[in-house]
C-alpha cells in the first residue's frame, strides 16, 4: 500500500514538473514573439524616420542643379568628361535639365560604407513641357494681349464649334437667353480674373450690342450667391462652397475654373464628355474634349517643345492652329511635324550619340527642321515665335519628386517651385 501510494506522488510530481515546465515553455515564446515583435515595431519606425529625413537631402541636391542649371554648358565631342565630373558632380544632370527640360539625381547612397542606409532619387521637370503646361492666368485681358484668340484655339480644338449657341439661365435667375458658347465661357473667365467689374464680351461680337456674355452683370451677386437655381427645367442645390465671388486676380487652383459661370453650367468643357450628358450626341451637343488638361495656374503661357508636348498643346499656339476652320487637318499634319523635328539633328552641333531628340535653339532651326519633314502644305506663322520658349528661363516653373526608400520602405514627396534671386521658391509641397 505504502508503495502504491509512493508511487502515485513521484507520478503526480512528474505531471506537475511536465505542466510547470510548459508554462514556462509558452512564457518563454510569448516574451519571445514579444521582444521580436517590439524589434520588429523599431526597425519599422527607425526606417520610416530615417525615409522621412531623407526628403530633406533629396530637397537639397534638387536645390543644387535647380540653382546650377543655368549655367551648363552643351555637349561637345572632344570635351573631358574626368575633369568637368571633378569640377562639378552634377553637371551632367544641370545640362539634362538645361537643354533635356528634365533630369534624374541618383538613386544616391547615403553612406556609401553602408548598404542600409537608404538611397534617394530626385526627378525634376520643366512644368511648361507636359500637361497643364499653359498658365490659365496669363489668357486674359491685362495678361495676353491675344487671349481671345487663344480660347478661342483652345475651345475649337476640345470640339465647341464658333456657331454652337447654348440656353443660358439669366444671372437674375429668372429668363434665359441663347449664347454663344464659346463667347459666353470667355467673357466669363475674363471677368473672373480681370480686376475691374466691368462686364466683358466675347470675341466673336465685338461689333455688337453689349450682351452680359460675362459674369459681372447687375445681378452677377445674386448669380454666384444664389442657393437654388433652374438649369435646363431641373432644380439643383449650389453648395455654400460652392457660391463664391469673382476673384478678379490669378486662381491658385484649376478646378476654381468649375466655379465659373458657363464652366459650372456646361462641366463637359473641362472634364469631357456631352455637352447635355442627359442628351443624345448631335451638332447641338458634341462629345468634347476637356480643356483641363491643358492648363495649370503657375509659371508662363509659352510653351517648351519637348517630347512631352501635346498636339493639344501646340495648337492653341497662334501660328501653329489655322485660323481658318477648313484648314485644321493640314495644321494638324504641322504640328505633328514640329514633335516629329525634335528627333531630327539640328545643323552645326556635335551628334551626341547618347541623345534621341534634340530641343530646337531657335527660330529659325525649328522652321528649318519642320520644313524638311512636314508633309503638309501649311506653314508656321512668325506669330507663333512669341509663344516658344527653347529652354527654361527665368519665369520657368518646375516639378520635383524625390523618393527616399531604406529597408523596404518608400517616403515620396512632389511640389512645384520654380528659381528667383537665387533662390528656390516652393509654391506647393506634398509628401505622402
Amino acid at each position: 500500500m505504502t508503495t502504491v501510494f509512493s508511487q502515485t506522488r513521484r507520478g503526480s510530481a512528474l505531471v506537475m514538473a511536465i505542466w510547470i515546465l510548459a508554462v514556462l515553455s509558452v512564457m518563454v515564446v510569448s516574451f519571445a514573439f514579444e521582444a521580436r515583435q517590439q524589434a520588429g515595431i523599431n526597425v519599422y519606425v527607425r526606417e520610416r524616420n530615417r525615409v522621412k529625413r531623407l526628403i530633406e537631402p533629396g530637397r537639397v541636391l534638387g536645390e543644387i542643379v535647380m540653382l546650377g542649371y543655368s549655367e551648363a554648358k552643351e555637349w561637345s565631342e572632344d570635351e573631358d568628361e574626368k575633369k568637368l565630373d571633378e569640377d562639378d558632380r552634377f553637371y551632367r544632370e544641370k545640362r539634362a535639365l538645361k537643354f533635356d527640360t528634365s533630369c534624374t539625381i541618383g538613386p544616391i547612397l547615403m553612406d556609401e560604407d553602408d548598404e542600409d542606409s537608404g538611397t534617394v532619387t530626385v526627378e525634376i521637370e520643366l512644368a511648361s513641357s507636359g500637361e497643364g503646361g499653359i498658365n490659365v492666368n496669363e489668357l486674359f485681358s491685362g495678361g495676353d494681349q491675344q487671349y481671345k484668340l487663344r480660347w478661342q484655339m483652345i475651345l475649337r480644338n476640345a470640339g465647341i464649334p464658333e456657331d454652337l449657341e447654348v440656353e443660358v439661365t439669366d444671372a437674375d435667375g429668372r429668363s434665359t437667353k441663347r449664347h454663344n458658347l464659346m463667347n459666353h465661357l470667355i467673357a466669363c473667365w475674363n471677368d473672373w480674373r480681370d480686376d475691374d467689374d466691368n462686364v466683358s464680351r466675347g470675341p466673336l461680337d465685338e461689333n455688337e450690342p453689349e450682351e452680359d456674355d460675362g459674369a459681372e452683370t447687375p445681378w452677377y451677386k445674386e448669380y454666384y450667391e444664389e442657393q437654388e437655381k433652374s438649369y435646363r427645367g431641373k432644380s439643383r442645390d449650389v453648395a455654400k462652397e460652392d457660391r463664391r465671388m469673382p476673384r478678379n486676380g490669378s486662381i491658385p487652383d484649376i478646378k476654381e475654373l468649375g466655379y465659373i459661370r458657363g464652366f459650372r453650367d456646361f462641366p463637359a468643357v473641362l472634364t469631357g464628355g456631352l455637352l447635355h450628358p442627359d442628351e443624345e450626341e448631335s451638332e447641338e451637343n458634341p462629345r468634347l474634349k476637356g480643356i483641363v488638361g491643358l492648363l495649370g495656374t503657375r509659371g508662363s503661357s509659352k510653351i517648351t517643345i519637348t517630347p512631352k508636348t501635346t498636339i493639344d498643346q501646340l495648337m492653341t499656339i497662334p501660328g501653329i492652329f489655322p485660323e481658318d476652320i477648313d484648314d485644321q487637318e493640314d495644321n494638324l499634319l504641322l504640328a505633328q511635324a514640329v514633335l516629329d523635328g525634335l528627333k531630327s539633328v539640328p545643323e552645326d552641333v556635335d551628334v551626341d550619340a547618347t541623345r534621341d531628340w534634340w530641343p530646337y535653339k531657335d527660330w529659325q532651326d525649328l522652321c528649318k527642321r519642320v520644313e524638311d519633314i512636314a508633309d503638309t502644305n501649311a506653314k508656321l506663322g512668325d506669330e507663333a515665335k512669341e509663344y516658344i520658349e527653347w529652354q527654361a528661363s527665368d519665369t520657368s516653373e518646375f516639378k520635383m519628386r524625390i523618393t527616399a526608400e531604406s529597408m523596404g520602405m518608400r517616403h515620396e514627396a512632389t511640389c512645384t517651385c520654380h528659381v528667383k534671386d537665387k533662390k528656390v521658391r516652393y509654391t506647393e509641397w506634398r509628401e505622402n
